[in-house]
């Protein structure tokens, strides 16, 4: 043999020749991760174990291995190529990865082999803790040349590393993982022939500035922030920005110059935002974090916010740097991508996009959502950050995306238990990993609080009443600031059993004096019903009425939301006709309108006191309505219910909300307890129980809420531990409900276990961060087909506009213009052989159909007309249920909406 470990292929040429070898393609690696190592902040840093360039550069050399350079043809014919047969390359290991990890495994000290799990694990999946192979073919000579390697690289990059990980990380063992997210990015980097070529190497000094350069163009360094008073953080062309209220210095106050936990309990409408920003911004110009990467429960608040954080940058930056929107659709948005520089210079929005774009300039380094978390400053979905926790493929990216950064976590109290238990899990990760962690909440109970102080390693020893409440975690101390906060006007609140006539006829006559007043759904199929009945109640032009919920197109839908959110927003007009608008949970939170009256369907109390934080949420000179007003409308439960007549009782709220907990919230909102209901139900002779108890409330006066002060005491009157005299059929609820947790709880701590677990694909958001609900199907609804010239297919959108699209050419456009025309439907109302088309196949997401809309508004799958409808003001329906089957998801239509 006269080959050195320098004539070993590490990626071919695009003609099928050997490129740039093994040695080369690790030396490059090494100096992109010696790059990315001086970017990170000293906290981070002392994470990574001395050795770790050498490390990450090694994580290539199992490719010189036989079962790897078998697979380019060239190289085995050539004359210096060691002579084996077909059938000892297959029997050889071709997993270059596998091969890398069982290398250094070898050759690391016992106590250090682990740190080969990360180089094992850098296509994305880890390969196991200890991973032996039989024999290979040419082992002797492979493993000769392989070791000579090591060694050159150790000589250039440093040792290995000698000491295993920190015993105080596991056994989640976050500095290994870190470890591994830095590997796989470097390898990214230095995989990217825009900058270094695919063909051959360079020399150190050039390798190592062509590393610095391609960081530098990838927008890193970058992205720090100049110290400014909070008017200047927030000023916008059409203010000079506002003073900070007394939660907004609390914050400010809490956030002080080392990495912690802040958790933020604030009345709705209090600018939680805007103190969590301008926190981050005192840690990050201080030096003790870098980025921040804000979470939000959805898809459509993170587009919303993405701009309000924008303008903040612009204020608050140093120097130039991205902002980008992270979640599946993210790099769909026309301002998915923001170059942002300081404001006193010109704000570039990046290149406008062009139909000719390749698939490679479109889908560019940053356009996966977990790319995008490794921007300096990035806006998105939670489940972003948690698929970093769990057991999906590149978990460990999005951990090292997040390292060191200041992460905001907003409405907290929006997840169930299953996304709760990852939240928990996250939030002991990112304090891992030097983060600082800001969580927001409207309603948050006093035992969550303390379950993520605890995940945080903060002991909290006493829980105070006050609200609003700041509290600040440490160094393992835990400090409280309970900020004075001005109450609101007291609000009218009726909680009685109230019929949909009185409920119309109420929303009609309000609307009418002029007022803008909601109702609540919890489901859509109950809100589209409610809205064609309004519609028909109310005399032409005198009131506009609207609905919305997410069962519209994304361009309708964005349509629809942006002419409420005018209508009712901040500056909404302050004459004019009032409007009646019907919605279901996507007003909910996160959403700045404001209201002279609602009517709300029964939802537990957090859901509830959100609700209330769209009434009267902005001072106004004048409004038609003379107090606020907050209608709950109460089911009327039957005497002697056993729990599935209550479940009855309760309709489809109670497949969107445990059961339990509604019956909780109905007893505290009438402000009753609990056991004066059953002691009513023991006594009464006649007609007794629950149904007697609703109907002598039904007369009683009605009683006033005040905010903040009664947020706590409901809050923690509603999850409080059940009282021992509550009825035997809410006993049976509640021991359902804590049967569902146990298990959701025990699904979620399953799937944290990354190490041993298999990793899933990662392609659908919300994959494991998410408890699976009713399955639904993306459906892009269209109004015509047709072909065209040259092989083009012509498609016109419901609103005319029209595209030529490839079945075989991959365009961002088209792309885009497809997502503005899909709505997730139920899966029972598509046809079982919906059209599925290539054009659909290479631009649409992995399981969309699609649908033409006919004049009637009935859509047509292929030649199929289903029971599936669409019309633009109510959205897609059907006008027949879906018939009960083993097969059939029994809450089809009663998910929670968002």
């Amino acid at each position: 043999m006269t080959q050195t470990h320098g004539e070993f292929w590490a990626k071919t040429t695009p003609d099928g020749q050997p490129g740039i070898s093994v040695r080369d393609h690790c030396l490059n690696v090494g100096c992109v991760v010696e790059a990315l190592v001086a970017l990170l902040s000293p906290a981070v840093q002392a994470l990574l174990t001395p050795g770790a360039v050498t490390l990450a550069a090694l994580h290539d050399v199992g490719k010189i291995t036989i079962g790897f350079q078998a697979k380019c043809p060239p190289w085995l014919a050539r004359p210096d190529t060691p002579k084996v047969s077909r059938g000892e390359i297959t029997l050889t290991v071709s997993d270059h990865a596998l091969v890398s990890q069982v290398f250094l495994q070898r050759h690391l000290p016992l106590v250090a082999r682990l740190w080969a799990v990360a180089v094992g694990a850098h296509h994305g999946r880890p390969k196991g803790r200890n991973r032996q192979t039989g024999l290979e073919a040419c082992a002797e000579w492979a493993e000769t040349h392989r070791r000579q390697l090591a060694e050159e690289l150790a000589a250039l990059f440093g040792a290995l590393p000698v000491t295993s990980p920190d015993t105080r990380l596991a056994p989640h063992h976050s500095d290994l993982w870190l470890l591994a997210g830095l590997i796989t990015v470097a390898d990214w980097i230095g995989s990217n022939e825009t900058w270094f070529a695919p063909d051959h190497g360079l020399p150190l000094e050039a390798a190592r500035q062509q590393a610095r350069t391609a960081l530098a163009q990838i927008g890193w360094p970058g992205g720090k922030l100049k110290a400014t008073d909070f008017a200047a953080a927030f000023a916008t062309g059409r203010s000079t920005g506002f003073t900070p209220n007394p939660v907004q210095e609390a914050v400010a106050n809490a956030a002080v110059q080392t990495p912690g936990i802040v958790i933020v309990e604030g009345p709705m409408g209090c600018g939680k935002t805007e103190a969590a920003l301008f926190a981050a911004q005192q840690l990050i110009a201080s030096g003790a974090n870098h980025g921040i990467y804000f979470a939000l429960p959805t898809q459509v608040t993170s587009n919303r916010i993405h701009q309000r954080i924008g303008t903040f940058l612009r204020n608050t930056l140093a120097d130039e740097a991205p902002l980008r929107l992270a979640h599946g659709n993210a790099w769909l948005e026309d301002d998915f991508d923001l170059r942002l520089r300081p404001a006193f210079t010109k704000v570039d929005l990046g290149k406008e996009d062009d139909p000719r774009e390749s698939t490679r300039e479109a889908r560019s380094w940053f356009a996966s959502a977990k790319q995008a978390l490794l921007a300096t400053y990035g806006v998105g979905t939670i489940d972003q950050a948690l698929q970093g926790v769990v057991a999906v493929k590149h978990f460990f990216v999005r951990r090292f995306a997040l390292a060191g950064k200041v992460v905001i976590l907003d409405e907290v109290h929006s997840y169930d238990i299953y996304t709760g238990t990852l939240v928990a899990a996250l939030v002991r990760e990112l304090m891992n990993l030097r983060c600082s962690v800001i969580i927001l909440s409207a309603t948050l109970t006093a035992e969550r609080r303390k379950e993520l102080l605890k995940e945080a390693g903060i002991t909290e020893t006493e829980s105070p009443p006050a609200y609003p409440l700041v509290t600040a975690g440490m160094n393992g101390e835990c400090r409280h600031i309970a900020p004075e906060w001005k109450p609101r006007p007291p609000i009218s609140l009726r909680a009685a059993v109230i019929s949909e006539a009185e409920t119309l006829a109420e929303l009609i006559r309000r609307a009418e004096a002029g007022q803008h007043v909601l109702w609540i759904r919890n489901t859509v199929v109950e809100a589209q019903p409610s809205f064609r009945e309004v519609c028909n109640a109310v005399r032409e032009g005198t009131v506009r009425v609207g609905l919305l919920h997410s069962r519209f197109p994304f361009h309708r839908r964005a349509e629809l939301e942006d002419e409420w959110l005018e209508l009712l927003g901040k500056n909404r007009p302050a004459d004019g006709s009032g409007t009646i608008l019907i919605a279901t949970q996507v007003v909910e939170q996160s959403v700045d309108i404001d209201l002279d009256f609602i009517v709300s369907d029964l939802a537990p109390t957090d859901m509830l006191l959100q609700r209330l934080g769209r009434l009267w949420r902005h001072e106004r000179p004048h409004r038609a309505a003379v107090e606020p007003e907050f209608w709950v409308r109460l089911p009327e439960l039957p005497a002697d219910a056993d729990a599935a007549a209550l479940k009855k009782s309760l309709g489809r709220s109670a497949r969107v909300y445990a059961p339990y907990v509604l019956l909780r919230t109905m007893a505290v909102w009438r402000q009753l307890p609990v056991a004066a209901d059953v002691s009513r139900l023991k006594s009464s002779e006649s007609q007794s129980g629950l149904t007697s108890a609703a109907t002598s409330l039904e007369n009683e006066r009605r009683s006033h809420i005040n905010l903040p002060a009664d947020i706590r005491p409901l809050l923690e009157a509603t999850y409080a531990e059940p009282d021992e005299n509550e009825p035997a059929a809410w006993r049976e609820l509640h021991e359902e409900l804590e049967k569902e947790n146990r298990k959701f709880v025990l699904s979620a701590d399953s799937v944290i276990r990354v190490l041993g677990t298999p990793s899933r694909d990662d392609k659908k958001e919300g994959f494991l961060t998410r408890r699976e609900g009713a399955p639904t199907t993306p459906v892009v609804l269209l109004r015509s087909i047709t072909g065209g010239l040259n092989g083009l297919t012509v498609l016109v959108a419901l609103d005319g506009s029209r595209i030529e699209i490839s079945e075989h050419e991959w365009r961002r456009s088209h792309a885009r213009f497809l997502h503005q025309w899909l709505v997730r439907a139920p899966r029972w109302m598509i046809p079982k052989n919906a059209p599925r088309p290539r054009w659909l196949d290479l631009h649409g997401t992995s399981d969309a159909v699609v649908a033409v809309v006919r004049d009637d508004g009935r859509c047509l799958f292929g030649d199929e007309v289903s029971d599936m409808q669409y019309d633009p003001r109510v959205g897609i329906f059907a006008e027949r249920a879906p018939q009960p089957t083993p097969q059939t998801w029994k809450d089809d239509d009663d998910e929670f909406d968002s």
